[in-house]
């Protein structure tokens, strides 16, 4: 880059101009390139690609829908990888292809199903749109910008921080650690924001420990990525992987997936941690660190006890019967009716995320639909462990390179799917596979483009590719081997 935007510099509360920078310079969802003139010939040469492959696809005699949901499977595919159009836009289209093609309401020829009677009502293709992980995923949103809006994350956080700059072991475990705890319940782009601009009075009291000051600035955005995959709202790829469990009658508890999530993220957070200081050791074993603490007011308390309620409500699912979805209903009514969220607020929700899930939502029902998904599977390894081994180390090679949730979009109906196959009721490893595709969609972050947090970091100024790469596949290897690991012998117990 040859501009640099520094940590000391960031606005206290504002970070909007900061992810306006990092928009334009690296690839984050729904940030794409503007539709030019070059973007539309990569459109449309995407659009011919699918187009032959459909052809093709109809020339070996399968059924008319499943031809149909090639071409679309394919078409979303490409335009997920190459981002010729904002990865949103993408999620859309799939819809809008779906209900025009499978549903077929106008009755035209060669559409729709071979067999009328399996041929589905376009109303059918909307319902991602409304499903309850969408409503789980929005009731994170209300309750992160709640929390922002008041300042509920920052007062937390500098609270916290003040008892732990001592030594500098104990500044990066309280940085990662509190990282990662926000971003459990919100978004890893914000929380990473918010902890850049705590550390910029850090760093300026440590201006004698040029490399230490790298471990700080790597250990937000990797404690972000590795604290989003410990609860079902923590990450994009969590809710994908619910909401096509849900759409196969299946279900991976709040609490069930974080009894086994926590404990992959805490191994995570420790084998980082001691990586950052072996790689940026610091000059001295002591620190004399001033953090001043935020005040705490009534609206504060009010944004703390609902955060709370809702949080004991989604982990007790068990005793009370709520499902997780309709206990997120809980912050959005409750915030909207006291004011506390307004219009505005509501119209700078991450919307472009919700219909991302609802787009992957969609394309794993077509493809079940249309038995696409049974064809794929003639192509997968029948082993279990090779299975899902080659399925979680895909999603980490692609997640690296595109948007996890896109990776996560693609691969996780495919793994689903497979685990079917082994029988209907085998629904531990289905379980298992979603769960674990859609943790290694999080363990993708070797490169500076590889997540919004890392891109936030590195739009600082004071991070080179190279300490991504190094610090970023080695933490990637490992999380796969623990969480291949944790989720095979924890699913069977839970289940």
């Amino acid at each position: 880059m040859k501009e640099a935007i520094y940590i000391g510099t960031y606005p206290t509360r504002k970070i909007e101009d900061v992810l306006e920078y990092i928009k334009a310079h690296t690839k984050i969802a729904g940030t794409n390139p503007k539709w030019d003139s070059r973007a539309i010939s990569v459109f449309l040469t995407l659009l011919i690609i699918s187009i032959s492959v459909y052809i093709y696809a109809k020339q070996q005699s399968i059924p008319k829908e499943a031809a149909l949901m090639i071409f679309i499977f394919v078409f979303a595919c490409l335009l997920w990888i190459t981002e010729a159009i904002p990865l949103f836009a993408t999620s859309l289209l799939i819809i809008g292809l779906q209900v025009l093609l499978l549903a077929n309401p106008g009755n035209w020829s060669n559409l729709g199903f071979e067999n009328p009677e399996n041929q589905q009502d376009f109303k059918h293709y909307f319902q991602p749109l409304a499903e309850p992980v969408i409503y789980l995923f929005l009731g994170g949103f209300i309750l992160a910008q709640a929390c922002v809006k008041r300042g509920v994350d920052q007062t937390l956080a500098t609270w916290m921080l003040r008892y732990f700059g001592a030594t500098p072991v104990q500044l990066i475990i309280g940085i990662m650690g509190f990282t990662a705890l926000f971003s459990m319940w919100m978004s890893n782009t914000a929380t990473t924001a918010m902890m850049l601009t705590l550390l910029g009075p850090i760093l300026s009291q440590m201006s004698d420990e040029k490399k230490f000051q790298k471990a700080l600035i790597l250990a937000v955005p990797f404690a972000a990525n590795i604290g989003g995959m410990g609860t079902p709202i923590g990450s994009p790829p969590n809710a994908i992987a619910l909401g096509f469990l849900q759409n196969k009658g299946l279900n991976i508890g709040f609490t069930d997936w974080m009894i086994i999530a926590i404990p992959i993220c805490i191994v995570l957070l420790a084998i980082t941690a001691f990586l950052l200081i072996a790689i940026f050791p610091p000059k001295n074993n002591k620190l004399s660190i001033s953090i001043q603490p935020a005040d705490l007011d009534p609206k504060k308390v009010f944004v703390m006890s609902i955060f709370t309620i809702t949080v004991l409500l989604w982990m007790t699912e068990k005793i009370h019967g709520l499902p997780t979805s309709v206990v997120a209903l809980l912050p959005v009514v409750v915030f909207s009716v006291t004011g506390l969220i307004k219009k505005n607020d509501i119209n700078s929700l991450e919307w472009n995320v919700l219909i991302l899930i609802a787009g992957g939502i969609a394309l794993g029902r077509g493809m079940s639909d249309t038995g696409l998904d049974r064809m794929v599977l003639e192509f997968l390894p029948d082993d279990r462990n090779i299975l899902l081994i080659s399925l979680m180390v895909a999603t980490l090679a692609l997640s690296t390179v595109i948007s996890n949730t896109a990776a996560a979009n693609l691969l996780i109906p495919i793994g689903i799917s497979a685990a079917f196959a082994f029988g209907q009721t085998d629904v531990v490893f289905a379980k298992e596979l979603a769960f674990s595709i859609a943790l290694s969609a999080s363990l993708a972050m070797a490169l500076p483009v590889s997540t919004p947090p890392n891109a936030l970091a590195y739009a600082s100024g004071m991070l080179k590719s190279q300490d991504f790469i190094k610090l970023g596949a080695i933490i990637g290897i490992i999380g796969l081997f623990t969480v291949y690991l944790l989720s095979f012998f924890l699913f069977p117990i839970l289940s």
